[in-house]
């Protein structure tokens, strides 16, 4: 058994939950809008994860992971078997990510004003940092997604969409009132 990050662990559990979940829903659903002007449908949520883990590995070989250079649009906001496909080949490369490398640096960038130039933001960053920092996102877009699919009735599971910080708590809550 490997070693892993409880940022590795983190994100395999999210990835998991995205499995599960675009196995359970249709094609429909996957491009189900529920809300007002402006709210976007699951699918584009989950490619908007997905374009993250894919920034976060292809930039990981060398160091500089650019969270901007994302494909924005394409196919995977439409087709929910490729962003299944997609979200088990991330499973197992997060998967083959061991704690021997957690420390290592990396650059990142990621625009924080628009009107700056083409010039990215790069600042230093490690890749324990990174895994955390996909966790946190990708569970933000899960509530989205779950507020999404609560209100046209599809159910998403109880801790779907829920930090594990949330989760954590919970539980010691639980705990302490037996």
């Amino acid at each position: 058994m490997m070693d892993h990050l409880e940022a590795v662990e983190g994100n395999l559990i999210v990835l998991r939950q995205a499995a599960e979940l675009l196995r359970w829903m249709d094609d429909a659903t996957y491009a189900t809008v529920a809300g007002g002007e402006g709210q976007s449908p699951v699918g584009v949520h989950f490619r908007h994860i997905l374009d993250h883990y894919n920034s976060f590995l292809r930039g990981l070989p060398d160091g500089a992971i650019d969270y901007d250079a994302r494909e924005r649009h394409g196919p995977l906001e439409t087709d929910r078997d490729l962003a299944l496909a997609t979200v088990l080949g991330f499973i197992t490369d997060i998967g083959g990510i061991t704690r021997d490398v957690a420390a290592r640096p990396l650059a990142v960038s990621l625009r924080s004003v628009a009107d700056r130039g083409d010039a990215p933001d790069w600042s230093q960053s490690s890749l324990n940092r990174e895994l955390q920092f996909l966790v946190s996102h990708t569970v933000h877009h899960y509530a989205l997604i779950k507020h999404i699919l609560t209100r046209v009735g599809f159910e998403t599971g109880e801790s779907f969409g829920i930090a594990p910080s949330t989760l954590a708590a919970r539980r010691r809550t639980t705990e302490c009132a037996r």
